[in-house]
């Protein structure tokens, strides 16, 4: 009993004195507790501060002290306080614009907040206004403040170099009353992405100043502790994993202050949080395809950033990490590739906020970030002569001049794929006047907070334009619901069931809203070929319905699409919808057309089912046709997308549709004067290769051949041999001879004749 005890006692003590060896979490440090957290055994400079402060020279040791910080963040940030104001004048000099810029952004936040603000809401700002959750994360987040520091050194007012210092203060003041907002109630001012972002732009504040002789050590002092304050929250609130990039930046700063202030104790403890959970969102939240689970553009480059600043400063600093990240970074970049459009633009994905109403987003900034790290041509590419001012400050001297003189290479990449994120691309070239198509099926199970209601739709660029489009949102917009469900995508519905059901606001009522339910996709066939790319697909989004539908996009690449969409309803007739997103007039009753203001179009046919109605409907100037079909049990449309350069190369509204020709295809089923018999009401053909719809009987020179049901077949002629694919919805069973082939969607026989 008595060893229990001893052991226990033992026990009992270790745990708190490691205990005080961290920063705490429940108040801001005392400067007696700052000086007793300085690992004296790491440096002895610390020695002489701390011996100091020990005998009654408390303001010159924390004079000492901050200094010291001084110095050591010029050697490990990404950039020197020594050596400020030097870039500071580069940087003025490679972008225009600069003072007028940072005096614009700085407005924002000084016009609505003093520097000794409220943290506990609601209050009133200075323009009269409640503060709600909304602004109030805005606050938190301090986006502003780095152009609020630099604005002092535009103007020389000291206003600016004692605004951020004041407010970090108030903040501290606050936290100490308990007049904050707390993480349970979903606006914390501590929450990992409030604070996170915070300790990012307060970091660069606090570097900035350093280089001026009027930023005081009781203002360094200030931001110190804060710094660290705030790093022990983060350390305290995150001990697990927890999905999304919430997360994932409140450890990339948690993992930059572990680095910029090693010589506080228990820090080492917070570089090893930071990676370890950084390592797991890696680990689950990159698919092997490269691509953010979220599956948005937008959260995409968010979490790349959320990577980039620990990593940059483990680089800079000589700190080893394993080699996940290298590996997952690199896949990141890599992914937009894949999905980059012939504009040098990526589609609007999911949750893509930055440009509301935007068809289109623009990631040259972040594709230069990954040319100056991993020094790919291909990344380049995309991108300026000169780094984005947006990663000039983060990105070391040198790598900033080797990137000027970096090459660029255009990618040569045809379609691709990224298959775990479930986006399916097709092209057919580079050039601005190429075809590019993006579909949309695939659906995060872990964390669908930021999909759409978009199940297999489609996104295409031609000629230039966004023919087909998809739209940024922002969450505070009242249309947000409509913008983020199917009547703003390209898909099919289902008696006007939308794909995105049972709403749901965010906690805290300051974010995005997310769908209850959403439908989960499946791939039937993926096939990709000099000639045509097909993509099947079909998902469950109407099983309460009882009808099953299925989306079949065949890629024409000498430039145009056909777009099947399947309803099989197993007991009801329903009322069935084509939804295409642009400002389209029909030219008759299957037949409508969308012109751009380069005098490129895209003309949208309906060659099979004949739609009982064509409706145009818009919202905030972005306008759809819907083509309708009603009270059937079964339905297939059958559209041709065929963009047009200009004019002259449009498809004339009296023209005979089922004759057609469409860049070198005819819509007759003939191959090199052999002639192709079938049951097929559609087809299109060129030399060598003949693709027929809802074919069930099919002869070839005298060969007869027969399908168990009905099915799209792709016959391509290989010398003596000719093969037949099957690229319909369903397997089927094909005879000739009184041979039986089993052919599921995608597969495909030899046969000599």
């Amino acid at each position: 009993m008595l060893k229990f005890l001893c052991f226990f006692f033992v026990t009992i003590s270790f745990t708190l004195s490691a205990q005080e060896q961290m920063v705490p979490s429940d108040h801001i440090l005392t400067n007696n507790e700052l000086v007793e957290l300085l690992d004296v055994d790491a440096d002895s400079g610390l020695k002489k501060i701390q011996a100091a402060y020990h005998a009654g020279k408390q303001e010159k040791a924390l004079q000492m002290l901050t200094e010291y910080f001084k110095n050591k963040l010029s050697d490990r940030y990404f950039f020197s306080s020594k050596n400020f104001n030097q870039r500071f004048e580069e940087y003025n000099k490679m972008y225009s614009g600069r003072f007028e810029y940072h005096q614009k952004k700085a407005k924002q936040h000084l016009e609505l907040y003093p520097a000794w603000t409220n943290w506990k809401i609601p209050f009133t700002n200075l323009k009269g206004e409640k503060v709600s959750s909304y602004p109030y994360r805005h606050l938190t987040r301090q986006h502003k403040a780095g152009d609020i520091a630099l604005l002092f050194y535009f103007t020389k007012d000291t206003d600016y170099l004692h605004y951020i210092p004041k407010q970090a203060e108030s903040l501290n003041e606050a936290f100490n009353k308990g007049e904050v907002e707390t993480i349970v109630d979903g606006n914390g001012a501590y929450e990992a992405y409030r604070a996170g972002n915070r300790m990012y732009n307060w970091l660069f504040v606090h570097q900035c100043l350093l280089a001026s002789d009027q930023y005081t050590w009781q203002e360094q002092l200030v931001m110190i502790k804060t710094f660290l304050h705030t790093g022990a929250k983060l350390y305290h609130h995150n001990p697990k994993y927890n999905e999304g990039n919430h997360q994932t930046r409140g450890m990339s700063a948690l993992g930059m202050l572990g680095i910029l202030f090693k010589e506080i104790k228990g820090t080492d403890e917070w570089w090893t949080r930071a990676t370890n959970r950084l390592e797991e969102h890696l680990e689950k939240e990159v698919y092997k395809d490269g691509f953010q689970f979220e599956r948005s553009v937008h959260y995409h480059v968010d979490d790349i950033d959320n990577y980039f600043y620990p990593y940059q400063l483990a680089k800079m600093n000589g700190v080893s990490l394993n080699p996940i990240w290298d590996q997952r970074l690199k896949g990141m970049f890599d992914a937009m590739l894949q999905l980059a459009m012939p504009n040098k633009n990526l589609p609007v994905l999911q949750d893509d906020t930055k440009d509301p109403w935007a068809e289109v987003n623009k990631v040259e900034d972040i594709m230069a970030l990954g040319a100056a790290l991993f020094g790919d041509k291909k990344l380049k590419y995309f991108t300026g002569k000169k780094i984005p001012s947006k990663y000039y400050w983060l990105l070391s001297t040198d790598q900033v001049e080797k990137y000027k003189t970096a090459k660029a290479s255009k990618p040569k990449m045809s379609s691709t794929d990224l298959p775990h994120t479930g986006y399916y691309v097709m092209r057919n070239g580079w050039k601005k006047e190429n075809l590019y198509m993006v579909i949309s099926a695939g659906l995060t199970e872990e964390k669908p907070d930021h999909q759409h209601g978009d199940m297999l739709g489609i996104q295409a660029f031609a000629y230039g334009n966004m023919v087909l489009p998809n739209y940024q949102v922002r969450y505070y917009l009242d249309d947000l619901e409509e913008f983020k469900n199917s009547w703003t995508k390209n898909v099919g519905l289902v008696d006007s069931v939308l794909h995105g059901r049972e709403w749901k606001g965010n906690k805290g009522g300051s974010g995005f809203g997310k769908w209850g339910k959403l439908p989960t996709p499946k791939l039937i066939n993926w096939t990709t070929t000099d000639e045509i790319d097909i993509f099947i697909g079909s998902h469950d989004g109407y099983k309460d319905l009882n009808v099953d539908t299925y989306r079949q996009v065949f890629f024409i690449k000498d430039g145009f699409w056909i777009v099947r969409d399947h309803y099989k309803s197993k007991d009801e007739k329903h009322t069935y919808q084509q939804v295409w997103q642009g400002h389209y007039d029909a030219e008759n009753d299957i037949h409508v057309r969308s012109v751009f203001p380069n005098g490129a179009g895209l003309e949208i046919i309906q060659l099979g089912h004949r739609p009982d109605f064509i409706r145009k409907k818009s919202i905030r100037g972005k306008g759809r046709i819907i083509f309708e079909a009603e009270n059937e049990m079964n339905t297939t449309f059958t559209s041709l997308l065929y963009p047009f350069k200009d004019f002259e190369n449009r498809i004339h509204a009296n023209s005979q549709y089922d004759d057609l020709k469409l860049a070198g295809w005819n819509m007759v089923s003939k191959e090199d004067g052999q002639v192709i018999e079938s049951n097929s009401a559609i087809g299109i053909s060129k030399k060598g290769i003949t693709l027929l719809f809802d074919c069930s009987k099919l002869k070839i020179k005298n060969a007869e051949i027969l399908m168990s049901n009905p099915s799209d077949l792709l016959i391509k002629k290989k010398g003596e041999e000719w093969e037949i694919a099957n690229c319909g919805i369903l397997e089927l069973k094909l005879t000739l001879s009184g041979h039986v082939v089993d052919l599921k969607p995608g597969k495909s026989v030899q046969i000599e004749l």
